[in-house]
């Protein structure tokens, strides 16, 4: 195992390595940009996490990291793309949990477990449930029983189908016995602005909300973490007012294609730890009300097994397969 990024770079431009695919052997690595994917519209807070992250990991790569847009699909074209990526080290995805949900319900275009090289878990959102300030539902009781005497009538916005945010809203749905109505969109921030606009009356989703809330013209009600966010300190969690309903963690990592070689997957896992433990990116957490999430390769590679098993049954139970 290399232990400094310093030195798998310099050690990393001298070996030439054949891969198993029969691309030429690796001279240096990287030699020109990189590029990110990320599946979300532009200015979400998964989208401007990876910014910054992407700029601090240049930087010690000594070449740019580009990032590009591509929201749609529940959040899965970032996993499409890699299933039919190089597996070079030049493209690489952001990877949210619906990538492990979305082939359970869908033909999605790619297998997690076959088509992904897993580098490095990065971060975990904060997620919850916000209404605009006008809104006549002061508390998470409030809501609750607003649906429960209006069943079908209250909607609720999330950034995708199948989304995190929309797999627990159903959960909570279930565990209530009430109904409401999900309408999905293809990013957080055009889910605010139909929210702000008086054109949806909840929000379901991450941190990108913080803004409004602070300048209040949105009140938060409930968070789904374990304890109580940074940013939200006054927020109760929903496992604190129903200790039944679990906690909901969705942590997002990088992934690279099939057969990335394992020479440039240790590499970039080194660099990516050594930022996420940065005080630097430690403080850009904070400011999105994320928290750090690492896990090496293996480890990754082992939880997306498991989620993915696990997706299967909540999928199930859910009823949201449509084959």
């Amino acid at each position: 195992m290399i232990t400094n990024a310093s030195t798998w770079l310099s050690t990393l431009a001298l070996v030439a390595a054949t891969l198993t695919s029969g691309m030429p052997a690796i001279a240096a690595y990287p030699e020109r940009a990189i590029t990110v994917i990320v599946p979300y519209q532009a200015g979400g807070s998964t989208d401007t996490v990876a910014r910054r992250f992407a700029d601090l990991a240049g930087k010690r790569l000594g070449q740019q990291i580009i990032i590009e847009n591509k929201g749609g699909a529940g959040a899965t074209l970032g996993a499409r793309e890699m299933a039919r990526a190089k597996p070079d080290g030049y493209t690489l995805a952001i990877i949210p949990s619906p990538v492990f949900r979305l082939p359970h319900v869908q033909d999605a275009g790619y297998d997690p477990n076959r088509d992904l090289t897993y580098i490095s878990m990065i971060s975990g959102y904060t997620l919850g449930v916000a209404v605009p300030e006008a809104a006549p539902y002061e508390s998470w009781e409030a809501l609750l029983e607003a649906a429960r005497a209006k069943p079908g009538a209250i909607s609720y916005g999330t950034a995708s189908v199948g989304s995190a945010s929309n797999v627990m809203m159903e959960q909570i749905a279930r565990h209530y016995g009430i109904e409401w109505e999900h309408i999905p969109y293809k990013g957080e921030n055009d889910v605010l602005q139909n929210v702000m606009g008086g054109l949806l009356e909840v929000y379901a989703g991450s941190s990108t909300v913080r803004p409004f809330v602070e300048d209040g013209r949105m009140r938060m009600l409930v968070t789904w973490g374990e304890t109580r966010s940074r940013i939200f300190p006054d927020t109760p969690t929903l496992h604190e007012l129903e200790p039944d309903i679990e906690p909901m963690y969705a942590p997002f990592g990088i992934a690279g294609p099939r057969g990335l070689p394992p020479e440039i997957t240790s590499g970039l896992d080194e660099v990516f730890r050594e930022i996420i433990e940065s005080d630097e990116f430690q403080q850009i957490l904070v400011q999105f009300g994320q928290e750090p999430v690492y896990m090496n390769s293996e480890d990754y590679t082992e939880y997306a097994r498991a989620q993915y098993a696990l997706e299967a049954d909540i999928v199930k139970q859910l009823g949201l397969a449509s084959h």
